[in-house]
């Protein structure tokens, strides 16, 4: 019985004794640190996938005429033709609209009348005064009547043609403000024509922004209502006077129309292209970059993660200029031919391992 107890007491020790030297083995393998793990990211070469040469910001414009006049006879009366309706395309010298002519054809065939008199006298005067029946006077006043009389006959003539209006140049008719039946007074628009062989995206920038697009800064312009076409443009105004008191400035890009596809008051996006040259800033020069690529650390240095040759993160240490609507512009510590990490690097430290998914 001794014998057997003395056996299990051993089998016991042994047991624990084993158990100890696996859990020893376990916490030496729980404590020995492996390296570093890979981590995946994405990154932005900059000298190829980034566009360092622009910076870009797009805004909402409204398309509109390059010319619009405003359409008005010269004289009054009833308007009894406006053949025209809003939206019509019409050429130049097409008839617009007409008023009634009847008091002036009836002024003209009067002074007309007083014309044809005054040049009977003047050549009965003309001939007595070749016989030397008069005094040279009677015969210069008898012509002077003649030509006063012609020229004011002329003169109510050009009331007549004015009664008619002509197209000033080919475009549509983009308002009517009065029907036939009305009454038009000179210099009161009855509609304005819209010349839109050459279109204007109107463009509201904040004064903050406005002097990076000087004129002469190139454009694309994105108009939905044409399923998403994109035109060219390019700057042909700069506004020098706030809009209604606010801080913005008027922009105007100028786009080619030749379909005649774009029409005034469509909605677009202007994505101006701006060269960095032409930003006249201390840091016009630096490369532009993802905003959320930029970190800080507790000293408030600015950093960025580059992927090296060796598939490792670099921490690189940089600073920051002015902030654009689609980057941030670094002044030091980039040449601008950088793979740039943009995606993965909140869990990096420099010289972690990394796997690029976006190769």
């Amino acid at each position: 019985m001794k014998c057997f107890i003395s056996q299990r007491k051993t089998i016991i020790i042994v047991a624990a004794i084993a158990i100890s030297t696996l859990m020893s083995s376990c916490s030496h393998k729980n404590n020995t640190k492996a390296g570093p793990d890979t981590l995946a990211v994405e990154v932005i070469n900059l000298g190829k996938d980034h566009n360092q040469g622009t910076q870009q910001t797009d805004y909402d414009g409204t398309l509109q005429a390059d010319k619009a006049i405003d359409l008005s006879f010269q004289v009054s009366g009833t308007v009894t033709s406006f053949p025209v309706k809003a939206g019509d395309y019409v050429n130049k010298g097409q008839l617009v609209a007409q008023v009634d002519e009847t008091t002036y054809r009836n002024q003209y065939n009067a002074q007309l009348a007083q014309a044809k008199l005054a040049e009977e006298n003047y050549r009965r005067m003309d001939e007595v005064y070749r016989k030397g029946s008069i005094a040279e006077i009677k015969m210069l006043e008898a012509r002077s009547n003649f030509e006063q009389a012609t020229s004011a006959a002329k003169a109510t003539y050009q009331n007549i043609v004015h009664t008619r209006l002509y197209a000033p140049q080919s475009g549509y008719i983009g308002d009517k403000k009065i029907e036939a039946g009305g009454v038009a007074n000179p210099g009161q628009p009855i509609a304005q024509l819209l010349e839109t062989g050459s279109i204007q995206a109107l463009v509201a920038v904040p004064e903050s922004e406005v002097n990076r697009f000087p004129k002469g800064t190139p454009a694309v312009i994105k108009v939905d209502a044409l399923a998403g076409r994109v035109f060219n443009g390019v700057v042909s105004e700069v506004g020098v006077l706030a809009v209604n008191g606010t801080a913005n400035y008027n922009v105007k890009v100028k786009l080619t129309n030749a379909d005649h596809v774009l029409k005034p008051g469509m909605l677009s996006k202007v994505n101006f292209l701006s060269s960095k040259k032409s930003v006249d800033t201390a840091d016009s020069a630096g490369v532009l970059v993802p905003v959320q690529a930029v970190q800080v650390d507790e000293q408030g240095n600015r950093f960025v993660y580059l992927a090296g040759a060796d598939n490792k993160a670099a921490r690189k240490m940089v600073k920051t200029g002015r902030l654009y609507s689609n980057g941030i512009a670094i002044t030091e510590g980039l040449k601008g031919d950088e793979r740039l990490i943009t995606s993965g690097y909140q869990k990096l430290s420099d010289q972690t391992p990394v796997t690029i998914l976006n190769k």
